[in-house]
């Protein structure tokens, strides 16, 4: 973790500055945490994993190896390329999991990029390996980022917290929410429909939201089909919320 990264990051507790100590970040009030052995740092040590197991981010990189969602990173690619200014813009993935998007978008881009996710297996898994970005555990709530600091958030299939995205954006900084819409895996939640809590969903209370909220600049539906083979298809039952609770054979 450099630090051009930490000078981004403020004390989840305090608020204050946070500084590299040996192989601690510190803040002026002594709130201390540590750096992994992997460059990660997780700023909610008590905080629990519950569904979003380390199986099911292991299921999710496989299912992102196999290219399953290269069409939504070249969706995301394409509006960064086109919105976001300036040279060397800050990227934050809310709800980053395994680091997928924060990596893969925008491949050619010099950026600065940092995800979060609330779980620490996803953030263990993000940090493995080539590190073009910085990751660390952290609260939707209450993300451990500087005022301002930031040029380009995604929110990517995951829930979404306004008032902290619009903290820690830059002025004129854009959010990226991606929200499933009925089409959705819809093969999978045909095949278990007698199963699931939620028969149908529509992401249209998203939609709503977000327009009463936020200056809507560029809406866009992503639609595609792909074949996948058993072993795939078992990955993607695996990787989904949706699916919670139910009997994946």
């Amino acid at each position: 973790m450099n630090e051009a990264t930490i000078s981004l990051l403020r004390c989840p507790i305090c608020h204050g500055a946070l500084t590299l100590k040996e192989k601690s970040l510190v803040c002026e009030r002594r709130h201390c945490y540590d750096i992994a052995r992997q460059g990660h740092v997780n700023f909610v040590p008590n905080q629990k994993d519950s569904f979003y197991t380390k199986e099911l981010f292991e299921s999710r990189a496989a299912v992102f190896a196999a290219g399953v969602f290269e069409p939504v990173i070249a969706a995301l690619t394409e509006a960064i390329e086109t919105y976001v200014q300036g040279e060397h813009p800050v990227l934050l993935d809310a709800g980053c999991g395994e680091g997928y998007y924060a990596k893969a978008v925008c491949p050619e881009k010099a950026m600065t990029r940092i995800g979060f996710d609330i779980s620490k297996e996803a953030v263990r898994l993000a940090a493995r390996g080539q590190r073009p970005a910085a990751f660390f555990a952290a609260d939707l709530k209450n993300i451990p980022m500087m005022d301002h600091s930031c040029d380009v958030l995604l929110d990517v299939f995951t829930p979404a917290n306004y008032a902290e995205f619009g903290r820690v954006l830059k002025s004129g900084g854009l959010v990226m929410k991606l929200a499933p819409r009925s089409g959705y895996l819809c093969q999978l939640r045909e095949a278990a429909a007698d199963l699931l809590r939620h028969k149908e969903y529509d992401g249209g209370d998203v939609e709503r939201y977000v327009h009463e909220r936020m200056d809507v600049i560029c809406q866009k539906a992503i639609t595609y089909t792909m074949d996948v083979s058993p072993a795939l298809a078992l990955h993607l039952a695996r990787m989904t919320p949706m699916l919670a609770g139910v009997d994946i054979e």
